[in-house]
This record gives structure tokens, sequence and C-alpha cells, in this order.
């Protein structure tokens, strides 16, 4: 009777988060139409499908790691969380609720976890690139991260930098673990032996609505460039600032909108160079709705994406494709797998390096709008062979079939 239900254990749901959290609405969706799906989440106002029962959890409402992972400890413990198991057949776990998981496998229950970045191996569940030059300094590469940000983070990580070990302890105690890339898999598996076997790859599926709709663009003449990351080290602010400044002093005529949150020093850097450079246009808008993030590629030519990490699966790159805008991005992790044979090398460069960035975002000012569009129609047809919604949906589904029956 209850082989056909799942239960998701998320603490974060779309619209809280970025692209984890998109593809964990996106996976329940697909499940929903073939099986019972009950979410539990510490959001308070997620986006609801149809047909999926949404638990709001309030222990689950504090999403950093340390307290997430002791409030978790605390809801294993309650009537409502053994309830909700036993009407279960899979417990499936999207993101870092993982101390749920030996409680779900002594009820009897399978379990699923699927893994968005690296927590098994990293504090901060990021790998910087390329991994093989950062293998053996992993903690010390978190150190640096959590320190850049505060004293407060600097004092945390340095007490708590084993807090991957007990995630992988918990983690390898699930019956399947979900990669979204080859490149990510081969990495946790190459520090995390034990958990290699229990490993699947596939590929998160993609908004339906961008993958039906016929993309339309209203391109201005001053070439227009998007950045999402924010101002953050491992998206690649730094190297975006390096090369706004070099593309300043070279007086070519060029336009960046920046989205996301950016700190005062940040906005302060960025309007210093807009103000010393008149061919420079920047506009800095902040964060907004993912619906408004669809809206601005009409007009964006390129979308620059400079990331010094081992990306699992960017959803900023595939969805910039499926929009007919050209991503001109670092080669790091899921990026080089998803373009190989669609993008790279024509736009892509090496990660860090600040002179090859600039150099395809000159080729992109090269192109006349009518090029762009001729282009990006080509790249979007790859892209959707690669990440066909029927067949994704299928693997989806024959996970947890062969979960279930298996």
């Amino acid at each position: 009777m209850y082989e056909s239900r799942i239960l998701v254990v998320s603490e974060r749901y779309w619209p809280d988060g970025g692209g984890g959290e998109l593809a964990t609405h996106l996976i329940v969706d697909i499940l929903r139409r073939k099986l019972d799906v009950t979410v539990i989440t510490g959001s308070k106002n997620p986006i609801q499908l149809p047909g999926v029962e949404y638990v709001y959890e309030p222990l689950l409402s504090r999403w950093e790691k340390p307290i997430l992972w002791l409030n978790t400890l605390r809801f294993v413990k309650t009537g409502r969380f053994e309830k909700l198991v036993r009407k279960s057949g899979i417990v499936y776990v999207p993101r870092f609720a993982f101390p749920i998981i030996p409680y779900a496998k002594k009820m009897g229950k399978r379990v699923i976890v699927h893994l968005h970045g690296y927590i098994p191996i990293s504090y901060t569940a990021t790998v910087l690139a390329p991994y093989e030059e950062h293998r053996r300094r992993i903690t010390r590469d978190d150190i640096m991260l959590e320190c850049m940000k505060g004293a407060k983070h600097c004092i945390a990580v340095n007490l708590l930098w084993w807090l991957p070990r007990l995630a992988r302890r918990w983690i390898a105690q699930a019956d399947k673990i979900i990669c979204v890339s080859r490149r990510q898999a081969e990495i946790i598996s190459d520090l995390a032996p034990e958990l290699k076997n229990k490993v699947e790859v596939v590929y998160n599926p993609i908004p339906p609505e961008l993958a039906s709709i016929e993309p339309s663009k209203n391109l201005e003449d001053t070439p227009t460039i998007l950045y999402t990351g924010g101002d953050s080290y491992v998206k690649g602010f730094h190297i975006i600032l390096q090369a706004l400044k070099e593309i300043g002093k070279q007086s070519i005529k060029i336009k960046f909108i920046f989205i996301n949150h950016y700190g005062y020093k940040s906005l302060k850097a960025l309007k210093g160079l807009s103000e010393k450079y008149e061919n420079l246009e920047i506009k800095a808008i902040g964060k907004i709705k993912h619906e408004e993030v669809i809206n601005l590629h009409k007009q964006t030519w390129a979308l620059a994406f400079p990331s010094i990490c081992e990306e699992p699966l960017p959803y900023a790159v595939v969805e910039a494709i499926l929009l007919n805008t050209i991503p001109v991005t670092s080669g790091v992790g899921g990026v080089v797998e998803v373009l190989d044979n669609v993008l790279a090398p024509k736009f892509m460069f090496r990660p860090n390096n600040v002179t090859e960035a600039i150099e395809k975002c000159k080729e992109i000012c090269l192109l006349s709008p009518s090029e762009l569009i001729t282009f990006g129609y080509k790249l979007r047809s790859e892209i959707l062979k690669k990440f066909n919604p029927d067949e994704l949906g299928r693997n989806f589904l024959k996970i947890y079939k062969n979960m279930t029956y298996g």
C-alpha cells in the first residue's frame, strides 16, 4: 500500500534557494504524476504542485548545517515524523537533512539522497577548480572561503571542518545516491569511495516551460551581458571586476547587467568602474524573481559565467542556452560535460583566466544580433537533445520504480 508513496524531506523548497531547490521542485512534479508525494519543508511559502501534500516543519526552518542537523535530530524523535515515514515507502533527501537517514532505515524504508554539491567531502559543499590541483587541500580551501565571509564564519569552519565526515557517514546508509553530472560523481567517488557503488548520474530536469516555448530576442545595439552570480568569490565576481577594468581600458562599448546579492563594497566597485570608463554601462539590479531573470534574457547577448569551482550542473548555463543566450563560461565541472560537442571551446575559457574571459567577451561583441540569434538556436537544439524532458522523466521514475520493486 505504501510502496507508491514518497516522502520528500527538504529544509528549503522552491522558490527559496537556487538551482538545487528548483531541481527538487521539477523532480516532485515528475514523481507526482505516477506516485503519491508528501513534502516536508522548512520553507513557509513553497510553490505547491497539484496533488502533492506539503507539510511545514518549523524545526527545518534554520538552514545553517550545524543547527539544521541538531534540529533534524530533534524532529526524528517526534510522533509526526514517525507517522509520515511509516506512511511512505521511500524517503527522498534532496538537500542536507541527512540525520533522518538512519532513522528511516531503522523503520525499514528505502532512502534516496540527491547531491547538488560536494557536502560528503567539503564543509562548504564546494570544490575549487581544477579538482586535481585542489584534491589534497579541500579543507584548507573551505577555511579560506568561509574566512572571506567574516569572523563568525571563520570561527565556525575552524571548529566544524570535520562535518563532511559526519555527513558522509549518514549518506553512506542511503540505498541510492544521485549525482547530477559525471564530473561530480567522479570527484565524490574519488574522495569517498565507500559511496561509489551507490552513485547514479542523472541530469537535473529542465523547466518544461523553457523546453516548450519559442524564445524571443529583442537585442539592443550595445552588446549586453548578464551576470547572475552575485558578489560570490567562487562564482567569479573578482574575475568579472578584472575583466571590466581591462575592457574599460580598451574602450570596448558593452553593457553588463548584474543580478543577485551585492554588498556595499561590491556595488561601490561597480559604480567606480562605470564612472571611470564611459564605454561601460553597468546596471546592478540585485535579487529578483526567477520569472524576471527569464525575461531579462530577451535583451541579453550572452551570459557571463566565470565560476572558479567544479560546478555540478549549473542551471544558469542550461537556462541561458534554452533562452537562446550564449554562455561565456569557464570550463568547470559539469559545464564542460553538458556543453561537450555543443559549445566548447568557442566561448569557453580556463577557470581564473581573465585574459581568455576578456577575449571571449570581445568575440561576442563582434557578432551581429542576427548571428547571435542563429547561433543561439543551434545551441538550444543541441541542449534539448541532451536534456530531453521525456527521457529525463523516465530516468527518474525508473530509479524510484527499481527502489520500490527491485
